[in-house]
């Protein structure tokens, strides 16, 4: 089935809003990565000056989550050299790059951070050498984390495996019972990962976000709303998981 869109731009004060016009029943506003762009869904019908309305009733709200992807994408444009901050495991740590020959080497002491890396690497291959050490340490954690919480929550992840996700820290099949973990989630506070896996195990067992999740969220972890808040408001976050 084709779904009839129609798309124009509109300032609202000194923000450049995308309006969406749909076959919905109510008005939407959202805020995207990677730039923290401002898209509205407009039911048909609805007149522009209502849609202002909306976006200036928002407007903390829209500047709060726009400065929180824009930071996003300035980490990620890092130029990967020596005296940069990356994060560990929710810790800032200095970034030290050094050229050598043989094959790339990340160690973590303390809040220094130090690359080996190949003569002659550029930043894209620097960044990739850093993105393969944070998958190894989420490949080294998530195994702990799935033992000590499946029991907990009375679900089993059948398998699981790391990806890069714009706007998902984790994602889960149901019908299989594989489990998905962001990248990112290694550069975040360890409470996180904690907060994610139950998050999609609780999915195993509950495909929605209702009544029934959140009972059954807050049985295993009563304190999954303010680690979800502290996630959600971290540097570089793609986006939350659930409605607010």
């Amino acid at each position: 089935m084709v779904v009839a869109v129609q798309t124009y731009w509109i300032k609202v004060e000194d923000i450049d809003v995308k309006l969406v016009f749909k076959h919905i029943k109510h008005l939407h506003i959202g805020v995207y990565p990677p730039r923290g762009e401002v898209r509205v869904s407009v039911p048909f019908g609805f007149q522009e000056e209502y849609v202002r309305q909306a976006v200036r009733s928002r407007l903390p709200w829209i500047y709060k989550h726009s400065e929180r992807f824009q930071r996003a994408a300035s980490q990620n444009m890092q130029k990967m050299v020596s005296g940069e901050f990356h994060y560990v495991w929710g810790r800032r740590c200095q970034l030290s790059v050094t050229e050598q020959p043989g094959h790339a080497l990340v160690t973590l002491e303390d809040d220094r951070l130090d690359m080996r890396v190949p003569p002659g690497s550029t930043s894209d291959r620097v960044r990739h050498y850093l993105d393969a050490w944070y998958r190894t340490e989420l490949k080294n954690a998530i195994p702990g984390v799935l033992r000590a919480w499946e029991p907990i929550v009375g679900a089993r992840a059948s398998d699981w495996g790391i990806r890069r996700m714009k706007t998902l820290w984790g994602s889960c099949n149901a019908s299989s019972g594989r489990i998905t973990i962001n990248l990112e989630l290694a550069k975040k506070h360890p409470e996180s990962l904690d907060c994610v896996v139950v998050h999609e195990l609780v999915h195993l067992l509950e495909r929605g976000h209702g009544p029934r999740f959140k009972a059954r969220m807050d049985r295993a972890m009563p304190d999954w709303r303010a680690r979800q808040h502290r996630l959600s408001q971290s540097v570089s976050s793609p986006g939350l998981w659930t409605p607010s």
